[in-house]
């Protein structure tokens, strides 16, 4: 009997995509199957223009005469708290006893359950949330589920593809706006400078975290601790800095450290606190920021403007007004620092040109508050424009202060522009998939599933429809590697094996090797002939039945293509191929390895011509590459990078940091959110040292300067010199012998 095969799994982030820029209708559809698939057949869809105020509804039986008292509201809407509002007076008056509303949006509300006490007791009814975060966690629960996001919502995430379907260069907001452009710039710099730039940051994330602290108090904070309140606040920032942030205490613990002592360890209780000094300067600062903010609302409320509205009113206005302005560095944070640090060229049309949506933005979250001004909307776009184009003293201190936290987070990739070039520079990437990448897939075989850094690297390059490309020299390199593992097992280790220590099994230069001794550890392997057949038949190791045994294996395991050699020579020239090998010789000392290599590296540039990438991807740069870590054969091949203006090797890394682990437009939106109108609005800026927000705002100069045509040229330069030259030391170690050595350390 025939079964439907099972729906691919969907990747959530690509599901973050979608969500973030679906539709009302499709979203309604899409939720009204999910929530059938999993509330079962209880939950009725009731949508349609006359749907009396609900989308869906509960009822308790099938033959049952009671009404039903739970319904459902799909929605897109950002304000959340207004919606819910509308559908209960709606539900209202169509005569509905609601004793729950269930609201379900494509937007990430942040303490929901906050939310659903508090609207629960504001309406007298029970209120629960089914937000982003929720509809991503169930979107894999079954194949009903899958389905109905496959149906509706994957179509979202097509514009990632379009690069490809245009005939015409046209000039992208990538070039007309200063965000890309200078990322990318503090980037590439950062790698030039060892770091320097995530290491600040990390170190102004560290001092911020510990702003509370006070040994007088019993006030400390552990490592753990630390890292907490900036995954709370900063949710993506651990996939940046989290790795370094117990070598960057360590590094502010030291007296003789960069800028002197800056943090006190406490040995007892593996504890940390600020100095007594930093705590008299943050005391202060914090008097200085609560009386700037104060003396701001003060100055707006005796506003002649305002003189007939009441005391408690004046206050509400010059809070909007506040809002206002954090909601314009949400939006436009580059540019407003840029203005409002008299940057040469600033302009200030985009505060005229935007200032009613700001200000309607500002009034609609008040409004959901319980507070409707928007008859007072013209007068706080008045008193916005005063605060930008003709500040007082303490208003100037105050948007300074928003403009030094958007920098701090804008250096944390937190710029949705940012995040949504990546995701179209990296959509038609074609990657030759070096054989290291492949065998070190093959070592994460038997680590959790959050361990397994390659396998998910090629899994979520799948899902976004990255083609991983499999090739005949790569694929020849891991049976290769495979053969002289087996070697090196029978002749050194077989005969040996009863006397080995784990110290012994370490030191072994094949990681096949370590990876074998952890999986029969851990009960995944009782032999090495069970261990080598999890990639192909151990019999079949030396022949023609085993290469395409493994061959098969990787294109399904890994989802890849596969290249013959003849594929890649129709793209080079066997002179030049030949040529190379012979350089590349001394290296690999194997003449079918060299040869392998050097056809790799011709046909990644010959694929670059034959699909015209340099006319085809104005701004995002090449998207033919060979993934590896692959480092010395970059002696032998300068002439020909300088002769195609380009280099052939993309660093993993790079899809790491760029892709993988970065942000989502809907962690960024969320994170300013909470940030900008609370404290940390004002007092997180504080521990940017000045040296890097002038240089992020100089480089806004610096593109303001130029023309499009030299913006669009560099953004590509930048682009591709990220791709070739980021290098991670962390990334660079084996996932594997990363996993060994952090158990044995524990």
């Amino acid at each position: 009997m025939r079964t439907d095969m099972a729906l691919e799994e969907v990747n959530t982030k690509l599901a973050q995509v979608a969500l973030d820029n679906c539709e009302g209708f499709p979203f309604e559809q899409f939720a009204n199957e999910l929530i059938g698939a999993i509330d079962g057949p209880g939950f009725v869809p009731v949508g349609g223009t006359s749907d009396g105020g609900a989308d869906g509804a509960r009822v308790e039986g099938l033959y049952t005469k009671d009404r039903p008292k739970v319904f459902y509201q799909m929605s897109v809407t950002a304000n959340h708290r207004q919606k819910i509002k509308q559908t209960l007076d709606r539900l209202e008056e169509f005569g509905r006893a609601v004793k729950t509303i269930i609201y379900v949006t494509s937007q990430t509300i942040g303490t929901f359950d906050k939310e659903e006490e508090d609207l629960t007791d504001k309406h007298d009814v029970f209120v629960r949330i089914r937000d982003a975060k929720w509809l991503l966690s169930k979107i894999n629960y079954n194949e009903a589920t899958k389905k109905a996001y496959y149906t509706h919502l994957h179509r979202f995430t097509d514009f990632l593809k379009d690069l490809s379907k245009s005939s015409q260069l046209k000039t992208s907001e990538n070039i007309t706006h200063p965000s890309v452009y200078v990322f990318l710039q503090q980037q590439v710099e950062n790698r030039e400078k060892d770091k320097h730039l995530v290491k600040t940051v990390a170190d102004s994330l560290i001092l911020w975290s510990l702003n509370d602290t006070d040994p007088d108090q019993d006030k400390f904070m552990t490592l753990l601790e630390i890292n907490q309140k900036i995954a709370e606040n900063i949710p993506w920032a651990k996939n940046i800095v989290g790795g370094m942030l117990s070598d960057r205490l360590r590094e502010l613990v030291k007296k003789n450290g960069v800028g002197g002592k800056q943090v006190n360890y406490h040995k007892k209780g593996d504890k940390y606190c600020l100095p007594y000094d930093t705590r008299k300067i943050i005391a202060n600062e914090k008097a200085i920021d609560e009386g700037v903010k104060i003396d701001v609302i003060t100055e707006i409320s005796s506003q002649d403007e305002l003189s007939k509205l009441s005391i408690e009113d004046r206050k509400i206005i010059a809070n909007i007004a506040i809002r206002t302005s954090q909601l314009f560095f949400e939006k436009e944070g580059l540019k407003c620092s840029s203005y409002l640090n008299g940057s040469e060229g600033s302009e200030s049309s985009f505060i005229e040109n935007t200032v009613f949506d700001r200000v309607s933005d500002a009034l609609d979250e008040y409004e959901a508050q319980g507070m409707d001004f928007h008859a007072q909307r013209d007068m706080v776009v008045n008193i916005v424009r005063s605060m930008f184009y003709q500040s007082t003293e303490n208003q100037r201190a105050l948007l300074n202060k928003f403009s030094r936290t958007y920098v701090l987070l804008f250096t944390l990739q937190a710029e949705p522009r940012v995040v949504e070039y990546f995701q179209k520079a990296t959509a038609n990437f074609r990657l030759v998939v070096g054989t290291d990448m492949i065998v070190r897939a093959l070592t994460e075989r038997f680590l959790s599933k959050e361990n397994q850094m390659t396998r998910n690297l090629f899994k979520m390059s799948n899902e976004a429809g990255i083609e991983l490309m499999l090739t005949e020299p790569v694929l020849d390199g891991v049976i290769k590697h495979l053969i002289v593992t087996d070697n090196e097992y029978k002749n050194h280790i077989l005969k040996r094996e009863s006397h080995l220590t784990e110290d012994l099994i370490r030191e072994s230069e094949q990681i096949l090797i370590r990876t074998y001794y952890h999986a029969k550890r851990e009960g995944y392997s009782n032999s090495w002939q069970s261990f080598m057949s999890g990639f192909l038949t151990y019999n079949e190791l030396h022949t023609s039945l085993g290469k395409e045994e493994l061959r098969a294996y990787i294109i399904h395991q890994f989802g890849m293509s596969f290249y013959s050699n003849d594929d890649l020579r129709s793209v080079t020239n066997d002179g030049e191929v030949n040529e190379l090998a012979e350089e590349i010789l001394p290296i690999k000392r194997n003449h079918q390895l060299a040869e392998g290599v050097a056809l790799i590296i011709k046909a990644v540039y010959g694929y670059r011509n034959k699909w015209k990438e340099i006319s085809t991807y104005p701004e995002y740069g090449y998207q033919t590459w060979w993934l590896t870590q692959e480092s010395r054969v970059q002696r032998y091949t300068g002439d020909l990078e300088k002769k195609n203006a380009a280099k052939c090797i993309m660093r993993p890394e790079f899809l790491l940091n760029f892709f993988s682990l970065a942000p989502s437009v809907r962690d960024i939106r969320e994170s300013y959110k909470s940030i900008f109108p609370s404290v940390m609005g004002i007092q997180m800026g504080n521990r940017l040292p000045d040296k890097l927000f002038h240089k992020v705002l100089e480089q806004v100069d610096i593109w303001k300067e130029q023309e499009d045509g030299r913006v669009a040229a560099k953004t590509r330069m930048l682009c591709d010199k990220l791709k070739a030259e980021h290098f991670d030391e962390d990334v660079n170690e084996a996932s594997i012998d990363k996993f060994i050595r952090e158990v044995e350390s524990s």
